[in-house]
């Protein structure tokens, strides 16, 4: 089922790519104020933290020294005290100045994160936005959620907790080691040993961490997608009585996700522990030789101390480098797959030059020829074959034909979905390629079979946002069209609010909306792609009435399976693989008795007229392997 959508999600490649940082860089650089001074007090918390350890070798070495000698002088043992108090409130003072700069080291960084998070995430939907639908026909919903979602936050944590905040770390444990060769070289050299070991450890970690993280990854991805589909099927799986079935395959990817998650959490859980003793070992060496120096005279009390404090202060950021690896790599896998989207172009452009006419409404298609895919037209699967006809503005045009004939293809080449391969589609005598996508799109309105209904008010699912549409407009339509009866018995009216995909309204009365939508937008050019098939015969009557209103002054075109919603069309178009085989009004297609007229009888076969304005037929899919 939905495992076939995953490859994605399988790569992870590498922790650090530079390729995909310099991408990443111009999305920071309206905020460079923010990187200056989370950089400035990382250093700044870096230098604090890094000073601890010689005050306390300056206070051990110093007054704790004095004071622990019985033959000190009075006076000596009182400067002593003095000096203490100095060194103690310095101590405090650098922790406190510590606490400030890593506050706003974090703050600034993470508000960082934040801010690129919200450029990237914004970015990539509107990119989204306007991609052609051939993007949409190749990449299931749920992939675009989660590259727009979860990838995009694994981005924010470059920013927030990524590269620079490793180089705080590496300057750390740079400094550390510095100031330990400084104040005692042999000693150094121990914990310099000590490195490799460290070194191999987190080597062996990052290697098993990334595999078990990457199945990981792919094993959570199989189970979303598997529950986002079982719960958008839960009508099919509850008709065919398959709850237990599409349980237990839950069940068993749950079970696949938890195995991969355990495999994860057991090398973290060995990693920190085999840390933990190495650098406690390092500890003990250092321990071990400090004192037999001490005590030979070679070191004193205050290094020692330093030492013992450097140590596991450079090992700290060593063991967090790991942790940051496996961020920094989750966040260059999701950079990789999201500029797969941004890099996607929109192969529907605009012109440089584009024309912006007055359209009236007619539209022509001369010798048109369409293919999907690069390669389709050269292996001969056109969709249209030399397609042409002429819709006069103000006329009504309905398209019939099989499934698979074009009709669907025809409107969604009309506003330039996709591209012709052959011919020309002219509005008012312009080509359609010579008009930016927004003019000549604002030109139509369409309603669709499935009607798409967005959470928020009916207000707002009529009028989509536009504060062009005011709320009066809105109830026009909505009488014109016969919706404004039931929207007015909601429970608040217009400003009732809709469930998710309009769940709870009839067919028809998602229907009535949209008819609603349609016409508040007053367009010139109206597309109705089998509007009325979902519609009862009583809905239909109102839809019948409404349609001759909405339609007035306006061209239409109309894709339908009841031919009875139809016969008053001005020009009708029979469309058999891609060809118009038959072309005229109603009256003309049945006196020529060709494939229009034998569907025409086999639909209404039930033995009431033909002729009847309020019938219920069979729709023109349950005839098309009877009329050959």
């Amino acid at each position: 089922m939905a495992e076939a959508y995953h490859d994605d999600d399988e790569f992870l490649g590498k922790a650090y790519d530079a390729r995909l940082i310099k991408r990443l860089a111009p999305y920071a650089k309206p905020y460079i104020g923010l990187v200056v001074w989370g950089t400035f007090f990382m250093l700044f918390a870096a230098a604090c933290e890094l000073m601890l350890p010689l005050v306390v070798r300056e206070t051990v070495n110093g007054p704790f020294m004095v004071m622990g000698d019985s033959d000190a002088a009075g006076d000596a043992k009182d400067e002593a005290w003095r000096t203490l108090g100095l060194y103690s409130f310095g101590f405090l003072g650098l922790v406190a100045l510590q606490f400030v700069t890593r506050y706003y080291n974090t703050y600034l960084f993470a508000k960082l994160g934040q801010k690129t998070v919200l450029d990237v995430r914004q970015h990539c939907y509107a990119h989204i936005q306007k991609l052609p639908l051939r993007f949409f026909d190749c990449n299931p919903v749920g992939r675009l959620v989660t590259r727009v979602t979860s990838d995009v936050e694994a981005i924010g944590e470059v920013f927030a907790s990524g590269l620079v905040q490793l180089v705080g770390d590496a300057l750390i444990v740079i400094g550390a080691l510095a100031l330990m060769m400084w104040l005692d070289w042999r000693m150094g050299l121990i914990v310099v040993g000590a490195i490799p070991v460290m070194a191999g450890i987190t080597w062996v970690f990052r290697g098993r961490a990334r595999s078990s993280f990457r199945d990981m990854r792919v094993k959570l991805a199989v189970v979303n997608s598997f529950l986002n589909e079982t719960i958008q099927g839960w009508r099919v799986t509850r008709i065919f009585g398959t709850e237990r079935t599409m349980a237990d395959k839950f069940d068993q990817r749950s079970a696949d996700y938890r195995e991969a998650s355990y495999r994860t959490v057991f090398n973290f859980s060995i990693f920190f522990p085999v840390v933990e003793l190495a650098g406690t070992a390092t500890v003990m060496l250092v321990v071990w030789f400090g004192t037999t120096a001490i005590f030979g005279g070679t070191l004193n009390y205050g290094t020692f101390f330093a030492f013992f404090l450097y140590t596991p202060m450079m090992f700290r950021p060593i063991r967090e480098m790991s942790e940051k690896y496996n961020v920094l790599q989750s966040a260059m896998a999701s950079a990789e797959r999201l500029f797969r989207i941004i890099d996607t172009k929109d192969e529907v452009r605009n012109p440089e030059q584009p024309k912006s006419p007055e359209i009236r409404g007619e539209i022509e298609f001369k010798d048109v020829w369409f293919a999907y895919g690069d390669k389709a037209a050269e292996a001969q699967d056109w969709v249209l074959k030399g397609v042409s006809f002429k819709v006069p503005a103000g006329s009504s045009l309905a398209l019939v034909g099989a499934t698979g004939s074009g009709k669907t293809t025809i409107i969604s080449l009309l506003m330039r979905f996709y591209d012709i391969q052959k011919g020309a589609i002219l509005i008012d005598g312009v080509d359609i390629r010579e008009m930016t996508k927004e003019h000549l799109r604002a030109a139509f309105s369409m309603v669709l079979q499935d009607v798409f209904l967005f959470a928020g008010t009916v207000l707002e699912n009529i009028r989509l946002g536009d504060a062009a549409i005011s709320p009066e407009q809105v109830k026009q339509a909505a009488e014109v069209v016969h919706a404004a009866a039931f929207i007015e018995g909601l429970n608040g009216g217009y400003s009732a609010m809709v469930a998710e995909r309009g769940a709870t309204f009839s067919a028809g009365q998602r229907q009535l909306i949209a008819f609603a939508r349609a016409l508040a937008f007053n367009p010139k050019i109206l597309v109705l792609d089998e509007a009325t098939s979902n519609i009862d015969s009583e809905t239909e009557a109102l839809i019948q009435d409404a349609l001759k209103r909405l339609m007035q002054g306006r061209t239409a075109v109309v894709v339908a399976h009841r031919l009875s919603t139809i016969t008053d069309s001005d020009n009708i178009l029979v469309l058999h693989k891609g060809e118009v085989i038959e072309q005229g009004s109603h009256a003309q297609l049945l006196a020529h008795g060709g494939r229009y007229h034998k569907l025409y009888q086999l639909q209404f076969a039930n033995g009431e007229s033909a002729d009847a304005k309020h019938v219920t037929p069979t729709t023109l899919g349950d005839v098309q392997a009877a009329a050959g």
